[in-house]
């Protein structure tokens, strides 16, 4: 699945903020990154403990057969940035947006400079 050209209307639809809208579809695919980097650890240890368990120590016979087989599954894969961006387009993400300066009140601001 390619990701198609989107116009800039249909992320208006959602967002004013171009900036806005591309951190949110970051950080959402970010998340996925680690979700399946996460699932990926889990089965890769499941794998070892069944070999343990068989006494079977198996190991690709070459290289190159393992990495053709991890390209295939990452041409199959849909990548992380579609996905965010696909949930962003059908309004599934949900955020806030935060304050420039969470940390610092601005009557404090005002306050440190009356002071000098």
């Amino acid at each position: 699945m390619g990701l198609q050209t989107v116009p800039f209307r249909k992320i208006e639809e959602h967002t004013e903020d171009i900036f806005e809208a591309v951190t949110v579809i970051a950080k959402r695919a970010r998340q996925i990154i680690g979700d399946r980097y996460v699932i990926e650890e889990e089965r890769r240890r499941e794998e070892e403990n069944l070999e343990e368990i068989s006494g079977e120590d198996e190991m690709p016979a070459t290289y190159e057969m393992d990495t053709e087989i991890d390209r295939d599954t990452y041409d199959n894969v849909v990548k992380p940035t579609t996905v965010g961006l696909t949930e962003f387009l059908s309004g599934d993400l949900q955020w806030e947006k935060q304050a420039m300066f969470d940390d610092v009140d601005s009557s404090e601001e005002k306050t440190k400079d009356d002071k000098e």
